[in-house]
């Protein structure tokens, strides 16, 4: 059972970082606090919000909480929400993302290789996307970038981690893609 006073600064933390989530790293810092204590804490605030009938509800996308509307909710109000990370992907932009989600960190030359065509619009939308990021570089001649995806993709494709994803040698082209369009 946590003290009224943690859950009060929990509370305001999710609302305080909205989209960004609160992570367990930046919960330990605040809260001078070991990590382990602060998942802990998190877990167990978010059992309890999550009992409440609120229209609310946190998840957790990695080692970051969010606080969400609840699907039921969610759906009756879904035409008012515009955010231009939810825009519909095009099958090449889903077919890029699906090769950086499962060979991350990959190289653009990497990922043009099993795509067999250009792939520059493609990484530069998903960035702006905030879908992947480049924030890494090969060690390696001319220092290529390396791609991975974020942590709004897990939020957006509503996956707790990357071991959520289909298994790849078992799954076929069209399987995953109807499994990155739901």
């Amino acid at each position: 059972m946590l003290l009224d006073e943690t859950k009060k600064i929990i509370e305001a933390l999710l609302f305080m970082k909205g989209e960004e989530g609160l992570s367990i790293d930046f919960f330990s810092t605040f809260m001078e606090i070991e990590n382990y204590e602060a998942k802990n804490m998190l877990n167990i605030y978010s059992e309890e919000y999550n009992k409440k009938e609120n229209s609310l509800v946190i998840k957790k996308f990695g080692s970051v909480y969010k606080m969400l509307i609840r699907e039921d909710i969610y759906g009756v109000i879904k035409k008012a929400i515009v955010s231009k990370n939810l825009v519909k992907l095009s099958k090449a932009s889903l077919e890029t993302l699906a090769i950086i989600a499962y060979n991350q960190p990959i190289t653009k030359l990497q990922i043009e290789k099993i795509r067999g065509v250009n792939s520059d619009s493609i990484l530069y939308s998903l960035i702006n996307k905030e879908l992947i990021v480049s924030n890494k570089t090969l060690d390696a001649i001319g220092k290529p970038k390396l791609y991975e995806t974020t942590e709004l993709f897990l939020d957006v494709f509503g996956l707790e981690s990357l071991e959520e994803l289909p298994k790849s040698n078992t799954i076929s082209n069209e399987e995953l893609t109807q499994f990155l369009e739901k």
